[in-house]
């Protein structure tokens, strides 16, 4: 009984069966995310002459084609569900097209900031113009009908009040843009100001209005607009004294007191913007992560991408090295199983998910070398696996390499059928059945 001949038939069967077990942290466990692309979902007509078969506590069950095909189709919809976290390849994507998590709220309490740090950077400077403000519009002729009078006056006005907004405008610039890039690190792309298409579709902008962004949106502006009424009218309850008494000063004294009150707000803004920013970023940090979440095929085929990077390279290459120049008994210890020909070829496929993620050729022999490859690997017990056609084809391997993707499948198999029988007798039991 050699069902691994038709292995590469059988792997859909399996995964569906044991979708619940993928998820356990088994050795086979990063290997199953990687194969699954080349699985595919289809299912096995019952014209090719092979019933559907399907792997479960260690033996061979048959089942009916249509119950294979809801199976399939129900596995497929949970995989395209976005239910897992994003891995930080995607995240350093998002960051490269511009996509990070902005509080407008950090950005105002930047802002305000600025402000208050130039007030009490220059306070004599705002004073003085100020004062020199106040006092031209105090001494300005309410009955006058001179025109060029009335134009001069406005030309003092208009230049005072230039040269005392001037260094807030460039103080709250600066600390505006300081605020900006504290949030997204200097990251700098065209990307989202450039115009899409799909913001002019309805469709998209109702669901925009009545997604869970935008009652998160709603709630904060009602909870901003309550806590600055709140402190606007506290505010006014302390000042509204002195705010009366401004009668009977002078129009120095009043500049001196408006500028204190002037500074007092801002100290106030501030405070409260911190406070609120504060909320708001881990909000939308929270939700930025919630809408780039994954599903379970997008993060299969990253990890496949991720098969080219150089570090993972390099692993390899050590591995590699390490497998041609060590002890085959030594390389034959560290395999997860063994595939003979069963007496002509005998190949080792050791399996570190964490290192590498597929599995490695470790040792391999022919003839006399094969048999006693195996019969270490029995002494050792390995589990070992007759299946002729894989074995020559693993042969075709060189030491150290990962097993190439055409076998992916039936190696898949192997993996999973080794796991299956080593749950339930126990690992290291010796030679499974060929």
């Amino acid at each position: 009984m050699n069902l691994l001949h038709t292995a590469p038939r059988f792997f859909n069967g399996m995964r569906t069966v044991h979708a619940e077990k993928a998820t356990r942290a088994t050795p086979a466990r990063s290997f199953w995310k990687r194969i699954s692309e080349f699985a595919g979902e289809q299912t096995i007509p019952a014209s090719s002459g092979y019933p559907h078969i399907r792997l479960a506590s260690g033996s061979f069950h048959r089942s009916s084609p249509q119950s294979g095909a809801q199976r399939s189709r129900k596995d497929r919809a949970m995989s395209e569900e976005k239910t897992e976290k994003p891995t930080e390849k995607k995240l350093r994507d998002a960051r490269r097209d511009g996509e990070v998590p902005v509080s407008p709220d950090v950005t105002a309490a930047a802002v305000l900031f600025g402000a208050l740090l130039v007030m009490k950077s220059a306070g004599d400077y705002f004073s003085d113009h100020m004062r020199a403000l106040m006092t031209i519009g105090f001494d300005f002729p309410g009955n006058t009908r001179d025109a060029a009078a009335i134009n001069r006056a406005l030309g003092h006005i208009g230049i005072q009040g230039l040269l005392l907004m001037l260094p807030f405008l460039v103080g709250c610039l600066v600390a505006g843009v300081a605020g900006g890039a504290f949030q997204t690190g200097l990251n700098a792309s065209l990307k989202p100001v450039a115009p899409k298409f799909d913001s002019l579709n309805p469709a998209t902008g109702v669901k925009k209005l009545f997604s869970l962004r935008s009652l998160i949106n709603l709630l904060k502006l009602i909870i901003k607009a309550i806590l600055i009424g709140v402190v606007l009218w506290a505010g006014i309850r302390i000042l509204m004294p002195m705010i009366i008494g401004l009668a009977y000063q002078t129009p120095p004294d009043i500049a001196q007191i408006a500028w204190r009150t002037l500074g007092m707000l801002f100290a106030l803004g501030v405070l409260l913007f911190v406070l609120v920013g504060a909320a708001d970023w881990s909000v939308q940090h929270w939700l930025f992560i919630r809408d780039k979440r994954m599903s379970k095929d997008e993060q299969k085929r990253e990890a496949k991408e991720s098969e080219g990077d150089p570090e993972i390279k390099g692993k390899r290459k050590e591995f590699a090295k390490e497998m041609v120049f060590g002890d085959p008994r030594e390389r034959v210890a560290k395999a997860k199983v063994m595939v003979v020909n069963p007496t002509h070829y005998a190949v080792a496929l050791a399996y570190e998910p964490d290192d590498f993620g597929l599995p490695q050729v470790v040792a391999k022999g022919v003839d006399d070398g094969a048999l006693e490859l195996r019969a270490f690997a029995h002494n050792q017990g390995i589990p070992i696996v007759a299946n002729p056609p894989l074995a020559r084809a693993l042969y075709q391997v060189e030491l150290g390499d990962a097993v190439p993707e055409p076998l992916f499948e039936t190696v898949a198999v192997v993996l999973r059928w080794v796991d299956e029988l080593g749950r339930d007798h126990g690992d290291g039991d010796g030679a499974l059945p060929c």
